[in-house]
């Protein structure tokens, strides 16, 4: 450290916090005091060279953090570097929006880092079954089984996904992005995996999907690259087949489209939390629907608006949310005696952003004492 008590930065966390203010360098160095040049702090960036004590307070005020962000090292916690990120569609989402989007998962990563100072979190209990782009539905279904079993789920509809993520030390949190070009994703940090969900999609049964969408990655998908089109395909694949077995998928999923056949899917949405889509997808996956009855069935969902507000969707309630923040934090508070604030601070985060990130991990309805 430095006489001011700074210790050297680390590299990685500058761009980082350029990344969370979604800016270019000449933007950053535009609004310093004492401007440097965009390719002096591209040097910066890539390590080559270290700025002095007045440029990297000057890099703090203009990107609004404190300037002890750049110089945090947790244990384990990674740098900024390079991390697998699976995001949905690189094609939809713009590279400064899937920037700004692993920052916030790198503060939050630094929040889960900063409260283990505190508390012990649930132990990351993710099963490991590694696929390659040519398995088989088959292998991907058996992995999802596989998932049940070791969580002990049984063969019944899941309660709630997201605490099942948390209890098994997968911190989850939600993202108000502004826009739906970013959807959920996960990413692989050193100590733990975080998944985030869009709070711009506040659909009960999408979000349980992207949860368990998310896990799909984590469990099979270590040594893929992640946008990859067949990751994202099998991981939707290990949803539908997790959140739904098999063996009841067989028994319950209508083979006719009938009103009948539309009331049952109704019924089997509310009873499992998945979407019609997503039985639809499913009933076709296993050859229940044939491709045309399945297409027909997805032009007949599209002709009423269904693609996008389905049937039952207000009735199932706001997605499910997170609680191991919430209480990770309270257990800090007791602990450390530093309210939300202090807490911040002491750890070097910048407050508004990571503030923001806690509420949006936390359930924000009123609680009613009884």
């Amino acid at each position: 450290m430095d006489a001011a008590g700074l210790a050297p930065p680390q590299p990685g966390r500058i761009r980082v916090a350029r990344d969370l203010r979604a800016m270019t360098q000449e933007e950053v160095v535009q609004r310093m005091g004492n401007p440097i040049s965009a390719a002096a702090l591209s040097q910066i960036e890539a390590g080559k060279v270290r700025p002095s004590r007045a440029t990297l307070t000057e890099l703090a005020s203009a990107l609004e953090v404190p300037p002890e962000f750049f110089g945090t090292q947790w244990p384990g916690a990674g740098m900024g570097g390079s991390v697998a990120t699976y995001f949905r569609d690189l094609r939809r989402t713009r590279a400064r929006e899937r920037r700004r989007a692993s920052a916030l998962a790198m503060l939050l990563n630094d929040l889960v880092a900063a409260i283990e100072q505190h508390v012990r979190l649930p132990e990351v209990r993710i099963p490991t079954h590694r696929l390659s782009s040519e398995a088989t539905r088959d292998e991907i279904e058996a992995v999802a089984q596989s998932v049940r079993s070791h969580w002990q789920l049984g063969v019944e509809p899941i309660p709630h996904v997201v605490r099942e993520l948390e209890r098994h030390g997968i911190p989850v949190a939600r993202l108000t992005m502004g826009h739906r070009s970013v959807d959920a994703f996960s990413v692989r940090f050193d100590r733990r995996p975080i998944v985030l969900l869009a709070e711009d999609k506040s659909n009960y049964v999408r979000s349980r999907f992207d949860a368990a969408h998310e896990l799909g990655h984590l469990v099979m998908h270590a040594n893929a690259t992640p946008g990859e089109g067949w990751v994202e395909t099998q991981a939707h694949d290990f949803a539908s087949s997790l959140l739904l077995p098999r063996e009841a998928a067989a028994k319950e999923l209508p083979a006719k489209l009938d009103m009948a056949g539309w009331a049952q899917l109704a019924e089997l949405k509310r009873h499992w939390g998945i979407s019609m889509s997503a039985l639809l997808y499913r009933a076709r996956s296993l050859g229940i629907l044939g491709l045309d009855t399945y297409r027909n069935a997805m032009k007949y969902m599209s002709a009423r608006g269904w693609r996008t507000t389905e049937p039952g969707d207000r009735e199932m309630g706001r997605p499910e949310a997170p609680l191991l923040f919430e209480r990770a934090l309270r257990e800090v508070q007791l602990e450390s005696g530093m309210s939300q604030t202090q807490f911040v601070c002491a750890a070097h985060l910048p407050l508004r952003e990571t503030l923001d990130l806690i509420k949006a991990a936390t359930d924000q309805r009123p609680k009613v004492e009884l």
